[in-house]
């Protein structure tokens, strides 16, 4: 009898746990679309280096167990790739929860590599510019023909994928106390860079959202240096340079129109310095427009104005909308003048983000409401041209799943091990009763 009460506990603690995981149901199929909602991916989630997801969609970030951990026993810092098959992949990040899937970590413009500067359980060993193949889960390293340790941070790709503005070191982090960094162009046949552009330390205040854009062609850069927004070409002679008045900046890596002729500046009407929860979140957000031939203030489709902390743009769907990352600040947080580092976009300094298109004329649209812990997104560029978007929302699934699994799986097991105690003492009680 005790055998067969232990059996049915066992098969009672089997059907809890699958009824918690729901192994039968196999990915949901999205499509060659961004789907049109996000779920969280779970603590033991395969990498992408286990089980490649091939192209993706989306890239998402946050600060759920499934996006952070601790070194000690799991990756500090983790991104999930979303698959258009509907798998959930991670990217994994040792040393740094606080990782920006759009700023740090970069989906290419055809959803089948991601750009970073570090990727833990790379297939490539050394220093230097991690690409991972999301078809094969192997990276290439680029060192972009600098000293080692000095290349680099990815800022933007270029629209045909074959080159990346990037972020690189005057000296190697490890031999500078305060490291200072200036802009390049990394062109990915001849792993060669050409850095243009002052340099200013790591941690100086940057909106690192607006640190530079490529024209269509591909054959221009926006660049911002402080106060100013620079037009070089692909070898950093200067076009021509503007500087904004206050509290005005280049919109985002998808700032330039889709014919080449315009360049979205964010206008920011709120608080600045001294702000507290609720005077981030009423922040107001316009666009204005600068001629990409002159730098000149120019005119193009009025667009309606967006409330929240922050706004990124990505680029323009079908030629005509801008979509944008609205930004909603982190509960509690504050910018106040004495504070160091601060990141209208950062990690630190977000709560939510909203995926949104703006139309001219004043209208909006919701694209992808992720669920509460998503604080970072990128979205693969093709599709975002091409206006695809609403697809299904697909599930994350727990397996295949890392080592990782078999401590999640402790606490799980512990409390079913008093269900099923319970379970048993219940029954022996029944069998004394007359």
């Amino acid at each position: 009898m005790r055998k067969r009460i232990a059996v049915a506990g066992l098969v009672v603690a089997v059907l809890a746990l699958a009824g918690i995981t729901r192994p039968w149901q196999g990915p949901e199929p999205v499509g060659d679309v961004v789907p049109g909602g996000l779920t969280l991916p779970w603590m033991w989630q395969a990498t992408v280096r286990m089980d490649p997801p091939g192209q993706v969609s989306v890239l998402a970030g946050g600060d759920t167990i499934g996006f952070q951990g601790t070194d000690i026993f799991d990756s500090e810092g983790k991104v999930a790739a979303v698959g258009r098959d509907g798998r959930y992949r991670t990217l994994l990040y040792a040393g740094k929860n606080s990782i920006i899937a759009g700023e740090e970590v970069l989906l290419s413009p055809d959803g089948r590599r991601v750009a970073q500067e570090f990727l833990e359980d790379s297939t490539a060993s050394g220093t230097g510019l991690d690409i991972v193949d999301l078809s094969t889960g192997r990276s290439t390293l680029y060192g972009g023909g600098l000293p080692d340790g000095r290349c680099c941070i990815p800022v933007a790709w270029a629209p045909d994928g074959r080159s990346l503005l990037v972020e690189t070191y005057d000296t190697a982090p490890a031999d500078s106390v305060d490291p200072k960094i200036r802009l390049g162009l990394l062109d990915l046949a001849t792993d060669r860079v050409v850095t243009f552009g002052a340099s200013h330390p790591a941690w100086v205040n940057v909106r690192t959202a607006s640190r530079g854009a490529f024209a269509p062609d591909g054959q221009r850069i926006a660049i911002t240096e402080g106060d100013t927004i620079r037009l070089v070409d692909r070898a950093g002679t200067t076009v021509w340079s503007t500087k904004l008045p206050p509290n005005r900046y280049l919109a985002g890596a998808g700032a330039f129109s889709a014919d080449g002729t315009r360049i979205a500046i964010a206008d920011l009407d709120g608080c600045v310095r001294d702000c507290d929860f609720a005077a981030l979140g009423r922040r107001r957000w316009t666009v204005s427009y600068l001629d990409a031939a002159t730098g000149q203030p120019a005119g193009g489709p009025g667009l309606a104005a967006v409330t929240g902390s922050a706004i990124r743009a990505l680029g323009w769907s079908q030629g005509r909308d801008l979509v944008i990352l609205r930004y909603s600040p982190e509960e509690g947080a504050a910018r106040e003048p004495t504070n160091g580092y601060w990141n209208d976009t950062g990690w630190e300094e977000t709560g939510h983000v909203t995926l949104m298109a703006l139309e001219p004329g004043g209208g909006t649209r919701t694209l992808l409401d992720p669920p509460d812990g998503v604080l970072t997104m990128d979205v693969a560029r093709d599709l975002l041209e091409a206006g695809r978007f609403g697809g299904p929302v697909p599930r994350a699934e727990p397996f295949p799943a890392r080592g990782i699994v078999v401590v999640a799986l402790i606490p799980i097991g512990l409390v079913l091990l008093v269900v099923t105690g319970f379970a048993l003492l219940l029954i022996r009680r029944r069998r004394r009763v007359p």
